[in-house]
């Protein structure tokens, strides 16, 4: 005796609707440009810092990155971290004179992991930048945030750490006066000027 596919016409119709809704679903999911949906890093900057606007030139780094640039090519890199309330700041002037002067990346380092857990890269990158990095108690060294690396084919044009060992018991925002803004913003651009 011969089993039947289907008890009856109206089972067979809904299997074959259910079929082909799925073969289109797959169709449709295939076709989807999941890419847009990746946030970017200008994306992922502006979310980090709140001060940072959303069509920000930031690019997110690593130690390798940052020792790349140390190692024979160009770039700007800035140091830090969210939990430093002072990145927040010079990552926004940092940015606002990049975009004035029409330079479309700054590599973005957050270095706090990497310098807790003294990684060997990280550590390269620190004794290429000897003679710049503070010197605390034990002479200790470490790179502190925030600090603006400018490197133009391996030589470093400037290394702009002020608020970083700033002893100062103040706040940003209460230091970030519009003189003091304009001595910031002018400093970075000298930096980048010389770059470029």
């Amino acid at each position: 005796m011969k089993k039947k596919l289907f008890k009856n016409n109206v089972q067979m119709i809904i299997y074959i609707i259910l079929f082909i809704v799925c073969i289109g679903l797959f169709i449709y999911v295939g076709n989807i440009d999941f890419s847009k949906n990746a946030e970017t890093d200008a994306h992922k900057m502006a979310n980090l810092y709140d001060l940072v606007p959303q069509d920000n030139v930031y690019t997110f780094a690593d130690a390798s990155d940052a020792l790349n640039i140390l190692s024979g090519r160009s770039g700007i890199v800035l140091f830090g971290f969210p939990e430093n309330i002072w990145t927040n700041y010079t990552a926004k002037y940092l940015n606002e004179v990049a975009q004035e002067l029409k330079i479309d990346q700054i590599y973005y380092y957050d270095f706090l992991r990497d310098r807790e857990e003294n990684n060997g890269t990280y550590e390269t990158v620190l004794n290429k930048l000897d003679s710049y990095v503070p010197i605390f108690d034990k002479n200790h060294k470490d790179i502190q945030a925030p600090t603006i690396l400018v490197v133009k084919k391996g030589k470093i044009i400037a290394y702009i750490d002020d608020t970083s060992i700033m002893k100062l018991n103040i706040s940003p925002k209460d230091y970030y006066t519009d003189y003091q803004i304009n001595i910031t913003k002018d400093a970075i651009k000298r930096a980048l000027y010389e770059y470029l």
